[in-house]
């Protein structure tokens, strides 16, 4: 995964921050918060396409908490930013879309920067990990099996 860890240097070293957010706008990438039962999210927490209405859009539930909309913003990011083929990031027909999932998980937890004491860590369970440092667990667990 040092391909990620290259394209993030690049990032902060471009635009001098790792704010999702930020992000987001120097890219020209909207964000637009909905309802979880919108169709355009296929039951998912958020979801990136790269042609909405002419222009890349990440759409999140908005009923996510703070810490789980920053994790997804920047998830997608990956999907927008790794996977530039890439239509949307929910392509049922994508030959590896558990590689692909795992890059974008990569990516976000990356950008986010976490500072851990791994003493500290040392005896908690994996979902307590994943809540100390603001990723969700299934993301988490998926990045632990690398």
């Amino acid at each position: 995964m040092e391909w990620i860890d290259e394209i993030i240097l690049g990032l902060l070293d471009t635009y001098a921050t790792s704010c999702p957010y930020e992000l987001c706008t120097v890219l020209g990438i909207r964000l637009i918060k909905t309802e979880p039962s919108r169709i355009i999210l296929l039951g998912n927490e958020s979801t990136y396409i790269r042609e909405y209405l002419g222009h890349e859009t990440i759409f999140l539930r908005n009923t996510l908490t703070e810490k789980e909309e920053l994790f997804f913003i920047r998830h997608e990011l990956g999907h927008a930013i790794l996977h530039p083929n890439l239509k949307n990031s929910y392509n049922k027909f994508l030959l590896n879309k558990h590689k692909i999932e795992k890059e974008a998980n990569y990516f976000a937890f990356k950008l986010s920067n976490v500072d851990y004491d791994k003493t500290e860590l040392e005896d908690m369970t994996l979902e307590q990990i994943a809540s100390c440092v603001g990723i969700p667990h299934a993301a988490l667990k998926q990045l632990a099996n690398f």
